[in-house]
Formats: C-alpha cells, sequence, structure tokens
C-alpha cells in the first residue's frame, strides 16, 4: 500500500512538474499541441454528442497513464509493483491514451475531434513498431522484462545501456516524441483543427485531459530514464533524486530535439517510421545481439543469471 501511495504522489508531482515547465520551455511562439490550455474553468457545451464514448475518453486516458507509472521504479522498494513483464506491460497500458483520444473524439461528434481521433490512430502506427525494436535492445542486454531488474543490470555492468545502445536511444526519443505528441508530431493536436479534443472538452474533463497529457511525457520520459540511463542507480544522492533528475533532463531533451526540426504530417511520419526508423531499429537489434556475444553490457561477476 506504501508504495502504491508513493507511486500516486510521484505521478501527481510528475504531472505538475511536467505542466508547469513544459510551457515555460515552449515560450508564447509557434504550436503547443497538447500543452496548449484548456478550459478547466467552464464546461464545453455539443450539440450531439455520443454521451458514453464522450466521457470515457479522458476517463481512460487518465488511467493509461496511472496504469504505466506503476511498474516505473524510483528506487528498488519504491516501486508500484515490478512485475515480471514490466517493460511489455508499460508499452500495452501507456497506448490507453491513445484509446482515450479515439473514443474522446469520436464522442465529441464534432469535425474537428473525429479528425483528430484518426490522426492519432496513423500516428500509433508510426511509432508502435520503432519503438518496439528500441526496448528490445536493453530487454536482451539485461535478460529481463522486470524494470527494477533492467536498472540493476546497468547497475552491477557499471554501464548505462546508452553507451553501447546509442542508435537504440536515439530511436526511443523520436518514437516517444510521436507517442507523447509533442514536436515535431503534433498532427492529432494541431491548430489547423482546433487542437483537436482539447477544444471540445472543459471543466473536470479538461483537468483529466491535462493531467493525462502531462503524464504520458513524464512516464516516457522515465521509463527512457530506467532503460538507458541506469534510472535510480548514481551516486552520493538518494535513488529517487536520480530518477527525478535523469527524467526531467530526458524531458528537456526530448523537447529540445523536437523543436529544431519542422513539424511533420501524418504522411511524413508514416514515411519516416517505414522507411528510415524500422529498418534502423532492426539493424540495432543486430548489433545489440552481436554487443551480447562479445560480453558487452553483462555483469562482469555474474555473466549469467536471467529474472
Amino acid at each position: 500500500m506504501t508504495s502504491v501511495l508513493a507511486t500516486v504522489a510521484a505521478l501527481l508531482a510528475g504531472v505538475g512538474l511536467t505542466a508547469w515547465l513544459e510551457p515555460k520551455w515552449l515560450g508564447a511562439n509557434g504550436e503547443r499541441g497538447p500543452a496548449s490550455p484548456v478550459k478547466i474553468a467552464a464546461d464545453v457545451r455539443l450539440t450531439q454528442p455520443d454521451p458514453w464514448l464522450y466521457y470515457a475518453g479522458p476517463v481512460i486516458a487518465c488511467m493509461g497513464v496511472s496504469w504505466a507509472m506503476v511498474c516505473i521504479p524510483f528506487s528498488p522498494s519504491l516501486v508500484g509493483n515490478d512485475v515480471n513483464i514490466g517493460l511489455f506491460y508499460f508499452i500495452v497500458v501507456v497506448d490507453f491514451v491513445v484509446l482515450g483520444i479515439a473514443l474522446g473524439g469520436w464522442g465529441a461528434n464534432t469535425p474537428d475531434s473525429v479528425e483528430s481521433c484518426y490522426r492519432a490512430i496513423a500516428q500509433l502506427i508510426a511509432y508502435v513498431i520503432p519503438l518496439g525494436l528500441a526496448i528490445i535492445g536493453p530487454i536482451m542486454m539485461a535478460r529481463s522484462l522486470s524494470t527494477v531488474h533492467i536498472v540493476e543490470a546497468q547497475a552491477n555492468a557499471q554501464l548505462w545501456y546508452l553507451i553501447p545502445q546509442p542508435i537504440g536511444f536515439i530511436l526511443y526519443v523520436i518514437s516517444g516524441l510521436m507517442q507523447v505528441y509533442r514536436a515535431p508530431f503534433l498532427e492529432p493536436f494541431a491548430d489547423p483543427i482546433g487542437r483537436g479534443v482539447l477544444s471540445v472538452f472543459g471543466g473536470w474533463k479538461g483537468l483529466l485531459w491535462r493531467l493525462a497529457l502531462s503524464g504520458v511525457l513524464f512516464v516516457v520520459a522515465a521509463m527512457g530514464a530506467v532503460i538507458f540511463l541506469g534510472g535510480y542507480s548514481g551516486p552520493f544522492l538518494p535513488g529517487p533524486v536520480w530518477m527525478v533528475i535523469k527524467t526531467v533532463g530526458l524531458m528537456v531533451l526530448m523537447i529540445w530535439l523536437g523543436r529544431q526540426v519542422r513539424l511533420l504530417s501524418v504522411a511524413e511520419m508514416l514515411s519516416l517510421s517505414w522507411k528510415v526508423l524500422i529498418p534502423v531499429g532492426l539493424l540495432n537489434v543486430l548489433l545489440v545481439g552481436g554487443l551480447i556475444l562479445l560480453g558487452a553490457g553483462q555483469d562482469p561477476f555474474s555473466p549469467g543469471g536471467g529474472h
């Protein structure tokens, strides 16, 4: 129970930190996408919504982020649940955000919200395979899907997986930006379609969207810190402090890199994914396999030992 409460507190703190910092990083110019303001003080009145789907959208999106947070460790004991299929569980439940956008956009039943629904699903198709290929490398080196074991494997080998797998890390950053709808991948929340679902929700539903869209950036950056940056391991400071430093640092890096590139359309995202990211991801898996055969990233004192 203590771990669950600590996980919820960490999620709320991370969401609050993201919602506060991100607008400052983005400045006043340009499209903000999911970081755009949401009407929380007043509700939005629609003429012909599907009430079940309309209300289910933000709730499911928020639940997906909360469930994804469960398997992210801030220390060996500060983790909601160290399930032995943690990474697989994470990539499944975090995409409930896409399901929420699809349900909410379709349920609102306006031209812009339905367009946002289609764009979010197309974006999912673009990033899901490259993201999976980026995550396979750390799994292969740690020989486990457990997030705690992946952190411990890096600590025992005294090597962040970023070092032997820079291609996998770059792949994770790019596909992660697609997954969190940040620049240059803003299509489902673009200004020409009225910022998508954000324009048709207000009140408590707008608050849930703010929690979900800020939270998904936080959890994707936190998982990147776990699988490539050694997670909570580090000298002198407590594990949770290291985890927060690495997570915020990766969030800053992702947002900064994304703003250096012009915005891409859905067609350009799909082309980038199928022509570049997926072939590079397959090459990265082969390279990681070769490095493992050479002994890279393994615990020098315990060469065996899967989880």
